[in-house]
């Protein structure tokens, strides 16, 4: 992603910075708490240059990304949001890693080094991703064998970090996943536990949206709200859960919608209870084919709700020379020529510690939803 000179200007001390990153498939969030503390949310790839496009941010505004990155997320172990973590967390030597506190169980980790042991193809890139956070984290133990991981789950503080001479108390706090949540992923890893000497296939896929950590972000006054992946239900799940066990002492007045915006993440009762009137809403997209979210009815019902409303990737994409090449090859049979993936669009929203009047900038081709 070629940085522009106004998207290279770092936030002030005293400024609250929430970018999202996105180019179509895959995205990521880094959130400034205030006096040059950050945090990474999942990852993505520059499929166009192939770099880890929230750290080659992180370096252009001059952040001192190993000394300076105090947490990193990983909602949940889906490609679309994990590719190029690893990374991040190998270059922020001084972060402590979360993951859900579903995929923590001795069941993923069996299916970790199973999915290694099948051909690069077939792998699951979240699961190449996880192995070598592990990895990482293992060789910074420090002297009491205590590794730079946390496993994020309903209402749990992951951070907090003290006031400063410029910024209030910051804190985030872990909506998801419940109990219920980590009870059924337990489950469904231990239903597929790979075979002493069966034929190796492709790991089974275990949907962890349901396991997703959702954020709630805290510094003084001003309340975010990160919705990651995370579904309505089931029953003790998802959304549900949250708005029954969540009562904070203000609502959140920026919100990372969940799930690229689609209706399967979409529970009124989060913008009616958690959220202020008329928030920020920040949406990713995810392009499969024909069923590319957000869907036209995703949309009308998002701009219902708010009208600052941004994407960080709006329609689909010119192709790329790559792609064009490949579908001449094809000919006739290439019928309907799409790059899921094309440029990485970032918004950007700053605002003061103190007042919470989100300021807010698209670099393309990210644009106000519509």
């Amino acid at each position: 992603m070629k940085l522009k000179t106004s998207l290279a200007e770092p936030p002030k001390s005293d400024e609250i910075e929430v970018s999202i990153f996105g180019p179509g498939k895959g995205e990521s969030i880094v959130v400034h708490f205030g006096a040059g503390k950050w945090m990474v949310v999942d990852s993505c790839v520059d499929q166009q240059n192939k770099s880890v496009t929230p750290l080659e941010y992180l370096r252009h505004v001059g952040v001192n990304v190993a000394e300076d990155v105090v947490m990193i997320v990983g909602t949940h172990a889906h490609d679309d949001h994990f590719a190029g973590i690893a990374t991040i967390f190998e270059a922020c030597e001084r972060a402590v890693f979360v993951v859900s506190s579903a995929l923590t169980s001795q069941e993923f980790m069996a299916h970790l080094l199973a999915d290694a042991e099948i051909p690069k193809p077939a792998r699951y890139v979240a699961y190449s991703e996880y192995r070598r956070i592990f990895e990482i984290a293992k060789s910074r133990k420090n002297e009491d064998g205590i590794k730079p991981l946390r496993r994020g789950s309903e209402s749990l503080r992951l951070l907090r970090l003290p006031p400063t001479a410029d910024t209030p108390t910051a804190t985030v706090t872990a909506l998801s996943p419940s109990e219920e949540a980590t009870t059924r992923a337990f489950r469904a890893l231990a239903a597929h536990m790979p075979q002493v000497n069966a034929r190796r296939g492709k790991v089974p896929p275990l949907d962890p949206n349901e396991a997703s950590i959702a954020l709630w972000v805290e510094v003084g006054s001003v309340r975010m709200l990160l919705g990651a992946d995370l579904l309505v239900g089931p029953e003790g799940c998802g959304w549900r859960t949250v708005v029954s066990t969540h009562s904070p002492d203000s609502p959140a007045s920026l919100y990372k919608v969940a799930h690229h915006g689609g209706a399967s993440s979409h529970y009124q009762p989060v913008w009616d209870t958690l959220l202020t009137s008329n928030p920020v809403a920040l949406v990713a997209p995810y392009r499969r084919g024909n069923m590319d979210q957000p869907q036209s009815t995703d949309i009308a019902r998002i701009l219902s709700l708010t009208n600052r409303a941004y994407i960080t990737a709006a329609g689909s994409p010119t192709p790329s020379r790559a792609v064009k090449r490949e579908a001449s090859k094809l000919g006739s049979l290439a019928t309907n020529v799409r790059d899921p993936w094309g440029r990485v669009g970032q918004v950007r929203a700053r605002c003061n510690v103190n007042d919470g009047n989100w300021a807010v900038q698209t670099f393309p081709p990210a644009a106000m939803l519509s």
